[in-house]
């Protein structure tokens, strides 16, 4: 996912921020410059610009925080979030998403919205029109729009879960419900940005433009990576992790210490190691762990180094191998090892799934 930034893991989600973000907030620094130009100094405009991004961003977790949890509540747990300046873009397994509880998801998320530019509007009541109105007022009035922005009937909006939940009540196929609603998506999107050109280049409203074509040129990276995650799982559909897992991996003993291996691990040519005692996975070691200092190599030993099998996602040889690729994604990690009983039974990499994925298109084609 070069497109996103990992921002952590919460609650057990990992969360990436999109690097559309960076534009939006830029949009947003420079809106309030030139709309507040004349009223005060232009640092304090650049300052103003800042803190209502910042107060922007926290309403669009506030709104995503609100529909993961409506999503847990309803037993549709949520795997990872990308957010977008439009809302979150969530990560949910096929078999856990249900019509009703989508629809439900898809309408917190404007609710959320209305309740935060409320919250905001009410501020700029208690602030008298001094510069806390300022701050405030921009803030309120893009959760506005954000919410009246998801109404649209296209994925990954709230209208295209609500859309998709049709289609699936509708045509009993997720699939192809899921397919439609990012098409549908995909051409909106394009009309989103023709109309902000137009408004542009005819109109002369250069900031409403702006605006309407930065959030075409949103909608449309999220629905092409909507779609672009429904085809991966679709060629992927029936496939687990032990029918893509390798057994060739490479052994390494936790007791030994770095300057023993250290020849064997740059000969191998191999990024990954595996320590395995008593027939059991105890830890794994790519090549970044091994950016050692030297002076250590004699004291530091494979157990320092190695990611305890604790601490490593795993798959079970039944997982669906769509969800261990998107898990990949989402930890920005490229293997993950297959195991049953604690006894490591072979590993799937990014590779090995990007080289089927490839050979499947090119027998379909």
């Amino acid at each position: 996912m070069t497109s996103s930034t990992k921002l952590g893991e919460y609650f057990g989600i990992p969360v990436r921020l999109h690097n559309t973000w960076f534009v939006a907030a830029f949009l947003i620094i420079a809106t309030l410059v030139l709309t507040l130009r004349g009223l005060y100094p232009w640092w304090q405009n650049v300052i103003l610009g800042i803190l209502a991004a910042v107060l922007f961003f926290g309403s669009m977790c506030g709104r995503v925080l609100a529909q993961s949890a409506v999503a847990t509540k309803r037993r549709m747990p949520v795997q990872s979030i990308t957010l977008y300046p439009f809302g979150g873009m969530f990560r949910i397994n096929e078999q856990d998403i249900r019509p009703g509880s989508s629809v439900l998801m898809a309408i917190t998320g404007p609710a959320a919205n209305f309740v935060i530019a409320g919250i905001f509007y009410i501020a700029i009541l208690l602030s008298f029109g001094n510069m806390m109105a300022a701050l405030v007022e921009w803030p309120s009035y893009f959760n506005v729009m954000i919410a009246l922005f998801n109404f649209i009937p296209a994925l990954p909006l709230d209208g295209g879960w609500v859309l998709r939940a049709a289609l699936h009540v509708a045509t009993a196929d997720f699939v192809r419900s899921t397919r439609i609603a990012t098409v549908t998506g995909w051409i909106i999107s394009f009309i989103v940005i023709a109309a902000g050109l137009i408004s542009i280049f005819v109109a002369r409203n250069w900031f409403a433009g702006v605006a309407t074509a930065a959030m075409g040129w949103f909608l449309a990276d999220a629905t092409t990576a909507t779609r672009r995650q429904t085809l991966i799982r679709n060629a992927l559909r029936g496939m687990s992790a032990q029918d893509l897992m390798t057994d060739d991996f490479t052994q390494i003993k936790q007791q030994l210490t770095f300057s023993v291996v250290r020849d064997y691990i740059i000969n191998s040519g191999q990024h990954t190691f595996v320590a395995i005692e008593d027939g059991k996975l105890r830890g794994m070691v790519t090549l970044g762990d091994t950016q050692i200092h030297p002076t250590n190599w004699e004291t530091t030993h494979i157990s320092d180094i190695m990611t305890p099998a604790g601490l490593l996602k795993t798959a079970a040889p039944d997982d669906p191998s769509s969800d261990i690729l998107e898990q990949m994604d989402d930890y920005d990690i490229d293997q993950i090892p297959v195991v049953q009983n604690d006894k490591l039974l072979g590993m799937v990499t990014r590779e090995r799934v990007m080289r089927f994925l490839r050979a499947r298109a090119v027998l379909k084609a």
